[in-house]
Order: structure tokens, then C-alpha cells, then sequence
């Protein structure tokens, strides 16, 4: 488990209480009516249900848990995933990987080539200091094979390396199984370095209409499977995905059926499920759906906003933007309000968002008037929480029940 230091208030944490400046976090008692707009709620409920409902998933489909923490970076959220029999943490840079090393981290997965030399001889000299600590990296390159053992240099303990398979015009990854099959028999041949296993991203891939997206995510589930039969040995043998999009297509693929009992170890590195989203994420649910029974997730974020201003009919200006939420997956959409002369909660008007600035939000549709708040439900939580340090998260009544920080 993490060791989680204590959180104070400070003025730099967005939309808490002016009161609750200095104050340690644990101790502060409050309600969304306290809060300065726009805040960014995480509601624990549904944070819970989905904790527990990928925990289930993966347990009863034979498949180990290793949840992308840059989607949060968040340490209470990771602890969490922890709690619940997270086999692993993944994450995406160096710097990623010595700030959840630094918190006690003991198995890390980063999902990514590792090329920097002052992280090679950093992570060498951590897996050499202490023999509880585990970190997977990818290769897909010769050249990133000679790099690693460059740095490396003589250790008593080899880096674990996952060969990583790619798709045409995608990220990182080899193209095609001949290369990564010479690949991992060069790994093998390192005395630097370990072949622990295979990985990829199905996530990347493309294709409409939704039946030839699935089709297209099967295929490459299916070389990644391949190469795995050839390349598996006696030893435990990792073969990791990215798991937020497609998990019941995983499973298909890479569950119990295919395992056989072999000591094959299928990892989701699923990131976006634990708070889920309003919109990219729903879809992929809605699009899996047509073929399966849906990993049944519930969105947990919401970005309540104030309206400063209504300088059109029709138009309302909100005081939340692009230093609040990430708008690269569309725009948040509308949840609910709160009238500015209630306390009460009620559906949100019709109309949606048509434009961010930096700090401002344009609605175009129902009437709106100043003062009211709007709550949004965002879309691909990875790019909206870097935008705050520290997030409250809230009961089903709105009563503030802790925190969560960011490490972006």
C-alpha cells in the first residue's frame, strides 16, 4: 500500500472554502453550498460502485488489474484501486513512475519505451536497492534494446521488459509479429534485460461502423494472442491491454478459455473506469453493448459552474473553461442546476455548450439566469483532472465525506 502524507488546505487548491485555507483536510466539514465555482466534484458513490465492479469483472474473468494512474495521478485513488486487489500500478513517464515510488509503489507497469538515460540508471538503482519492487517498461526497437543495456550496465537483477505490438499508423509498438518475434528473442539473449511479456493498446484503434470497430480490436487481440502462444515459456508470462474501451472483447480474446490454465497473466490497464465519464467513455459502453452485456459503470465527476452572465437571449456565460476541464474527447454536457434563490437540485435546461475560452463557458439553449449553477459531466477524465490539485468528493447528499490530490 501508498504512504499517503496528510493534506492541508491551501490558496492554490481551486474552490475550497475561504475559511478552509490552512486547515488540514480531514477536519474540514462542509457542503457544495461552501464551495467557490467552478469545483470539480467526484461523487464517492459512484467512484465506489465502479472500484468494485471492475474489481469483480476482472476476478470472475481470470484477468489481473493494473489501472493506469495518469488518468488521475491521484494517490487516494490508487490506494484505493490497491485496496481492491489492483495487481499493479500503471503509468506513463519516468516522472510518473518516482512520484508513486516515492509514496512506496512496489509493482509498476510503465506503459511506455524507455529511453531517457538519466531514468534508465535511476530505475536500475531502484530495482538494485530494494528486491521488493518490480517495474515493467516496454520495448519495440533494437535500438531501445541497446540503449536499456547501455545504461543498465551489469545488475544482478535484469529489467522485466514487455515487447509492445503496434498497429499502422498508431503510437509505439512493432508493426508486425516477425518483428516482434526477432524482438524477443534479441530481449532474450540480454543479460541486462528479462522478456516478462507482451503488450499493447487496443484502444487506439479505429473503424465505423460499430460492428467493424469491434472487428478490428478482435483482430489485433488475436495477433497479440498469437504471439504470446509462440513466445510463452514455463515462467509467468504478461500479456497487458488497455482494457477502458473493450474489456468484454478481452475477455472474448484473452480470458480463462484461451489461458487454459497456462501461467499466462492477462492485464487490463484500464485507467478511465474508476470515475468513468458523460460522454467518449459512455459511448464505447454503448457501442459494446451491441454485442455484450455492458461493464455496467457509472460516471462520478461533475463540474459545477455559476452563470456570470446573460448578454443575449438564449445565451448564457458560465464561469468555468478550459483550465477547468478537458474538451479534446467534446465538449461536458449538461447534468443539472441550481436555481441562485434554492438549495434544491434539478434537471439542467435544454441547450448545450457551443464554445470554452480559457475561464469562461458559452450555453446556448434554456433560459439561464445569473447566479444559477450548472453542473456538467466532462468527458475523458484524463485531461480534466491535471487541471486541479486537490478534488473534494461528495456523498449522494452533496456533504463533503474527504479529498483526493493530483500529482500532475
Amino acid at each position: 500500500m501508498l504512504d499517503l502524507p496528510e493534506i492541508t488546505i491551501t490558496a492554490r487548491d481551486k474552490a475550497f472554502p475561504f475559511d478552509a485555507v490552512g486547515r488540514p483536510a480531514a477536519a474540514l466539514s462542509a457542503t457544495l453550498d461552501d464551495f467557490l465555482t467552478p469545483v470539480l466534484a467526484l461523487r464517492r458513490s459512484a467512484l465506489d460502485h465502479n472500484l468494485a465492479t471492475m474489481a469483480r469483472f476482472c476476478r470472475e474473468h481470470g484477468l489481473a488489474l493494473a489501472p493506469h494512474v495518469k488518468t488521475t495521478m491521484s494517490p487516494e485513488i490508487a490506494e484505493a484501486q490497491l485496496e481492491r486487489g489492483a495487481w499493479a500500478l500503471t503509468l506513463a513517464s519516468p516522472s510518473q513512475v518516482r512520484a508513486f515510488r516515492s509514496l512506496g509503489a512496489r509493482r509498476i507497469v510503465l506503459a511506455n519505451e524507455l529511453t531517457d538515460p538519466q531514468a534508465i540508471r535511476w530505475l536500475g538503482a531502484e530495482l538494485a536497492r530494494d528486491p521488493g519492487f518490480t517495474c515493467y517498461c516496454y520495448v519495440d526497437s533494437l535500438d531501445g534494446v541497446e540503449l536499456l543495456e547501455k545504461e543498465l550496465g551489469q545488475r544482478t537483477r535484469p529489467l522485466p521488459v514487455l515487447v509492445e505490438l503496434g498497429v499502422p499508423g498508431g503510437r509505439t509498438g512493432v508493426r508486425d509479429l516477425a518483428a516482434l518475434r526477432s524482438l524477443a528473442e534479441r530481449v532474450r539473449a540480454s543479460e541486462a534485460l528479462e522478456l516478462a511479456g507482451i503488450g499493447g493498446f487496443e484502444g487506439i484503434i479505429g473503424g465505423t461502423p460499430a460492428a467493424e470497430l469491434l472487428a478490428n480490436v478482435r483482430g489485433y487481440l488475436r495477433r497479440l494472442r498469437d504471439a504470446a502462444d509462440e513466445l510463452a515459456g514455463n515462467g509467468e508470462f504478461v500479456v497487458t491491454v488497455g482494457g477502458s474501451a473493450f474489456p468484454e472483447v478481452v475477455v472474448d480474446e484473452l480470458g480463462p478459455r484461451w489461458q487454459a490454465g497456462r501461467a499466462i497473466r492477462v492485464v487490463l490497464r484500464s485507467g478511465c473506469y474508476v470515475t468513468h465519464d458523460s460522454l467518449v467513455y459512455e459511448d464505447y459502453r454503448t457501442i459494446v453493448g451491441t454485442e455484450y452485456r455492458t461493464l455496467p459503470l457509472r460516471p462520478s465527476l461533475e463540474l459545477w459552474s455559476r452563470v456570470l452572465s446573460c448578454p443575449e437571449p438564449g445565451l448564457a456565460i458560465l464561469d468555468f473553461g478550459k483550465r477547468d476541464t478537458g474538451v479534446d474527447a467534446g465538449f461536458p454536457v449538461p447534468l443539472h442546476r441550481i436555481r441562485r434563490d434554492t438549495h434544491e437540485i434539478e434537471p439542467a435546461p435544454p441547450g448545450g455548450l457551443i464554445a470554452l475560452n480559457d475561464q469562461h463557458a458559452h450555453f446556448r439553449g434554456g433560459e439561464l439566469a445569473v447566479g444559477d449553477r450548472v453542473a456538467f459531466g466532462v468527458s475523458r477524465p484524463c485531461t480534466t483532472f491535471d487541471k486541479w490539485r486537490l478534488v473534494p468528493v461528495f456523498d449522494d447528499r452533496y456533504v463533503l465525506c474527504g479529498t483526493v490530490r493530483t500529482l500532475f
